[in-house]
């Protein structure tokens, strides 16, 4: 079968168009960061998770979002190892890069700055010694030099003297008077004619005054230097209210542990100086290390990042949504091999966005210009093997994960190994393989993995396997004096194949609090059920147990071995007894029992309730305990009122304290089995969801404001047909007059208009 798709919707990059926009949870956390950024101080935030789910993608609509003119967005690709030099030299030249790209730079006013950077910039290419000389030279000189010798001046002056004096005489007869005297005249001239001969005169007058100034100058640079001037120059961009924010993408792509530690280590500086915001991408590897790093003294990971921000597998619902974007012709949608084609989607892309597109891009054909994808039709049983695959794990999610108040980072993590453990077995083919073969803690996880979460990866594991026995897609067998119990897909199955804190205090207190909440709730059904008695407060659990078992709230297996050993080891921690080592273990691997215990009592009071007044109005109520099957196609429901007259009623039991993704799949999947119903049964039947809690009404509050939107926008011929009803120990989760109220409500619903929400919810009065 070939479908016409709009294949420029889909991308195998980062760059992956409005495919966010299908998330609801990642565009609140999209919302959130951008506020952060906007409005708060420079921090250092810590993106994680699987890689395909969007983490870049996230990051660039975060940046197209942000569009004031004085933030910029450096982009720093760290996907394999590299010294600190290097790291350093490439962070300078992206943030000259982004900035002189901006309209931003040339509106600088500090000139001074601009010639920084750019200089800096140029550092990181060539080795740049700058040298001056500066001399300064201050010199004043004066001289005067004679030299005179009067023998030589007699002898050049005489002939004109001589025709001087004649000259003279002539006119004034003067030698007659010198003859007179002549003897003091000889005299005088042999005076005269001495000192011409002997006397040399050599006059020399000098004055200097000489000043020098000299200054050398030469710059150097190594990663000391480099860093100096990179936080100055961050420095002064904060002073030029330009705000820095620095990606720092890939880092989940080294893979050894060693280096990234390293890369972070030596950044750990710069992350910390408050110059800059940085936001680093990176994948679960890191993210274990961080939560890890809880419990470990003095860690690095703990001082670096203020917030660690988890982008979660996307939904089933948000892959549905979008696959259903990609086809042009919206009326083959709900096809059935196409429908089932998705759920393998989801199924096989481990519900990574990225991994995803790349599985529908595989199948795309061409003709004539435009792009096909082409469904196999041969396949059609394979797909639909998926579809059971998928709605098991769905199921274990519900159940194992979304119960419990774990991190969305290790909720995701325990989800990837359901995936990955389903695509080991399917390479099994039709041999055999054991439990071993598709979990082994010691051989498949190394140390950087939560290894608090060993129990619970075993216990899920054998749930899946258990499950996938109940839905007949796998088999059993076991071998004399083999202590291995062997599995092998069955024929129902076509398999198609392409080529948890550790600390022992705190898990006997999780237990503790744990059989601490079931003894209450005991109590406090008993007390609703039978007029109080005192005799409840004497009591012990087992005993309590005990009358619930009598009465039928609860079914037997509440009293065996396991439970009674539990219920001890219980009283053995509240009178502060040693523990052996083995019942350490047993209290560690039974935590997350004790809360699917704590589900099946509420549910087992649900029923007891119901079926006891609702009998009384005409009705046949069953749970997925009876031994009676109803109808092969809906033995989902946890409890199922059939009227010969009026529509049928299904319920839902749900204890949740925790808000999860995964919340808005359980409303899908809930409404999808309301509307299949009423194609069965012809008949207008109604939904009751049952939301118990122990103290947050924040999960219900968001779960009932998405069922409203989706009723309001997808399945408006379903309004008043699905109610909700919350209770919590703020006034008692148990009391059979509220709950016999509500029936009556679902049953006799208020007039048209009186109503003010789609899916209808208990009043002030009920809660």
């Amino acid at each position: 079968m070939r479908v016409r798709i709009d294949s420029k919707k889909i991308s195998s990059s980062s760059n992956i168009k409005n495919n966010i926009n299908y998330d609801v949870t990642v565009n609140e956390i999209k919302e959130q960061l951008t506020q952060q950024l906007l409005f708060g101080n420079n921090s250092c935030f810590l993106i994680s998770g699987y890689r395909g789910t969007g983490k870049t993608t996230l990051i660039k609509k975060l940046e197209e979002e942000i569009q004031e003119k004085n933030y910029i967005f450096v982009h720093l690709n760290l996907a394999k190892y590299e010294d600190y030099s290097l790291i350093l030299r490439k962070l300078i030249r992206e943030i000259y890069l982004t900035l002189s790209s901006s309209e931003i730079f040339e509106q600088i006013k500090n000139k001074q700055l601009i010639n920084n950077i750019e200089l800096l910039y140029d550092h990181t290419f060539y080795e740049i010694f700058s040298s001056s000389n500066i001399k300064n030279l201050k010199e004043v000189n004066s001289n005067l030099e004679g030299s005179f010798n009067l023998k030589d001046i007699v002898k050049y002056l005489l002939p004109i003297m001589v025709v001087i004096l004649t000259s003279l005489n002539i006119s004034f007869d003067i030698f007659p008077m010198l003859f007179k005297h002549l003897d003091v005249s000889l005299l005088l001239l042999s005076i005269c004619w001495f000192i011409i001969d002997g006397f040399k005169l050599k006059l020399k007058i000098q004055k200097r005054n000489s000043s020098i100034e000299e200054l050398n100058r030469k710059s150097l640079y190594d990663d000391e230097i480099a860093e100096y001037h990179l936080r100055n120059m961050l420095e002064e961009l904060k002073k030029e209210s330009i705000k820095i924010i620095i990606v720092l993408d890939e880092l989940d792509k080294i893979e050894n542990e060693a280096d990234m530690t390293s890369i972070i280590s030596d950044l750990k500086p710069l992350l910390l100086s408050d110059l800059a915001s940085f936001i680093v991408i990176s994948g679960q590897k890191l993210y274990y290390k961080f939560i890890n790093a809880s419990v470990l003294d003095d860690s690095i990971m703990t001082s670096i990042f203020a917030k660690n921000i988890h982008i979660p597998l996307t939904t089933n619902i948000a892959l549905e949504k979008l696959f259903n974007s990609y086809v042009i012709d919206s009326g083959s949608i709900s096809i059935e091999l196409i429908s089932h084609y998705k759920d393998s989607l989801i199924l096989n892309s481990y519900r990574t966005l990225r991994r995803f597109n790349n599985l529908i891009l595989q199948n795309i054909e061409w003709d004539s210009n435009e792009s096909y994808l082409y469904i196999d039709e041969s396949n059609l049983d394979s797909y639909k093997t998926d579809s059971i695959i998928l709605e098991v794990i769905t199921q274990l999610i519900e159940i194992k994960i979304d119960s419990y108040d774990y991190e969305s980072g290790v909720k995701d993590f325990l989800t990837y190994q359901l995936f990955i453990w389903t695509k080991k077995m399917k390479l099994k083919g039709n041999t055999y393989f054991t439990n071993n073969e598709v979990y082994n803690f010691e051989e498949d996880y190394s140390e950087q993995y939560p290894v608090w979460t060993k129990f619970q990866l075993n216990e899920m594991c054998n749930d899946l396997m258990n499950m996938l026995l109940d839905k007949d897609l796998l088999e059993k067998k076991e071998i004399s004096g083999d202590e291995e119990t062997y599995y092998r897909w069955t024929t129902k199955a076509n398999i198609k194949i392409d080529g948890i804190s550790n600390d022992q205090s705190q898990g006997k207190m999780k237990f503790l609090e744990g059989m601490i909440e079931i003894e209450k709730y005991c109590r406090d059904i008993l007390a609703d059920l039978e007029e109080y008695n005192h005799e409840y407060s004497k009591r012990n659990l087992m005993k309590l147990v005990e009358q619930l078992v009598n009465i039928g709230v609860v079914r037997e297996r509440w009293l065996s071995n396991k439970n009674k050993y539990l219920y001890r080891l219980s009283n053995k921690i509240r009178h502060g007894e040693t523990l052996s080592i083995k019942e350490v273990d047993d209290i560690i691997q039974n935590a997350n029992y004790i809360k699917i215990l704590i589900s099946e009592l509420i549910e087992g009071y649900c029923f007891y309730v119901i079926n006891r007044y609702l009998t009384g109005l005409g009705y046949n109520v069953y749970n997925s305990n009876n031994d009676i099957v109803v109808n092969n196609s809906f033995n989902q429901f946890d409890i199922l009122a059939k009227n010969n007259k009026l529509g049928d009623i299904i319920f839902e039991i749900k204890y949740r304290n925790i808000t999860s993704s995964n919340d808005i799949d359980l409303g899908y999947r809930l409404i999808h089995l309301l509307k299949e119903y009423n194609a069965k049964n012809q008949k207008r039947n109604k939904l009751v969801i049952f939301w118990f809690s122990k103290e947050s009404r924040k999960a219900f509050e968001q779960f009932k404001n998405a069922i409203n939107r989706v009723i309001i926008n997808e399945y408006n011929e379903l309004q008043g047909d699905i109610y909700l009803f919350y209770a919590s120990e703020y006034r008692t989760n148990f009391s059979t007059g509220r709950m016999k109220a509500y029936l009556n409500k679902v049953i006799q619903p208020p007039l048209s208009g009186t109503e003010n929400e789609i899916a209808a919810t208990t009043d002030d009065n009920f809660i």
